[in-house]
């Protein structure tokens, strides 16, 4: 099972805390809007990054966030017409590989149509999420915009289908509309399943977070032959005697004549390095470069989640009040876990006096 969620998050950096908190679960992650600038660093605890930044003017920019113990590769990665777009292929154990893209559409551009038809030719296991700003009456729209009718035409192909949900994906105030798409190519669409929108990480944004599920198993990624160590803790006094007691096995009155003999030498050599280096090295600490997030933090994501569903379903203004008051929670209490993890961080770093063996 392939886990899937999108959203259009109105800058990442932001909202990075509430991402994972709510959608961690996911596998594979889309992410429109993510403005971030060309360059720049940025993670996500426990996935691959693959983004598509705009480049010469603020906004825009795409991400697929894969979990790391996923096997896939980048693909596409191209601005065509101010259409932003970036793949990747996944590997699986139903199909050799299947294609996943996150394309977002500015409201005043076209649909690229040919995009999806070459991601369609890459790939025909293909599965395209993104914010085309494309509205469809008969699908959660009060009206058909010009992208709609781009969009209907290429249904109107065969070639692609949009899962067949008319819950709306963007609202503001008392405005709502479909304009978040989730487009499948045959046979994947009968993979598909538990489709769902989520409450908007922001007013301001307005796009609700969709989620899905894919009934295929990601072929898993291997696990690095890399070593992390400890250098400093090593004992070289053991390291030197073990590696000399391994070196003596080999004959030294045996003459190398032949490529074969070579590769038999040195991997002699490299195995006598790593049984020493086992025994009188340490591995390094890996280091957490995400601090976590507090309780109340995550309570009030859930408290917020509620209260918005709540409203939505009842429309009283004691839950819109109450859904506004968990938003201003939630980004208070945010903040304040930025501040005390900064906090715990330097207070660390002072107490080991910077030492490069305990930092």
């Amino acid at each position: 099972m392939i886990k899937v969620c999108h959203t259009n998050i109105t800058t990442i950096i932001k909202h990075k805390d509430e991402l994972l908190s709510r959608f961690s679960q996911y596998d594979i992650i889309s992410v429109n809007e993510t403005n971030l600038e060309k360059d720049s660093s940025f993670a996500l605890k426990g996935y691959n990054i693959f983004r598509n930044d705009r480049i010469g003017k603020l906004g825009g920019g795409v991400l697929l966030a894969t979990k790391e113990h996923i096997k896939c590769q980048e693909v596409f990665n191209k601005t065509i017409e101010k259409n932003e777009i970036i793949a990747v292929e996944v590997e699986t154990k139903t199909y050799k590989t299947i294609l996943i893209s996150s394309i977002y559409v500015p409201p005043a551009s076209k649909i690229h149509i040919n995009v999806f038809r070459e991601l369609y030719n890459m790939n025909n296991n293909c599965i395209i999420l993104g914010d085309l700003n494309a509205a469809l009456y008969q699908m959660g729209s009060r009206k058909t915009n010009a992208r709609g009718r781009q969009l209907k035409e290429l249904l109107n192909e065969g070639y692609m289908n949009c899962i067949d949900d008319d819950s709306t994906t963007f609202e503001r105030n008392d405005y709502e509309e479909k304009i978040d798409w989730i487009l499948v190519s045959q046979p994947l669409m009968s993979f598909i399943s538990n489709f769902e929108t989520h409450s908007p990480f922001t007013m301001f944004s307005g796009h609700k977070p969709i989620t899905f599920d894919i009934s295929i198993e990601a072929e898993p990624k291997p696990m690095s032959p890399r070593l992390s160590l400890n250098f400093q803790a090593a004992n070289w006094s053991k390291f030197r005697n073990k590696s000399d007691e391994n070196l003596m096995i080999w004959n030294n009155d045996r003459f190398l004549n032949s490529t074969s003999d070579i590769e038999e030498y040195s991997s002699f050599i490299t195995n006598s390095i790593t049984a020493a280096t086992q025994e009188s090295i340490p591995p390094s600490k890996q280091i957490n470069t995400s601090y976590a997030i507090s309780k109340t933090t995550k309570h009030l994501v859930k408290m917020k989640h509620i209260a918005y569903k709540r409203w939505k379903k009842n429309g009283e203004n004691i839950e819109k009040k109450q859904y506004y008051n968990a938003k201003m929670l939630l980004t208070n209490s945010i903040r304040n876990d930025r501040k005390n993890n900064f906090n715990k961080l330097m207070s660390s770093l002072c107490d080991k006096k910077m030492s490069s063996a305990s930092v």
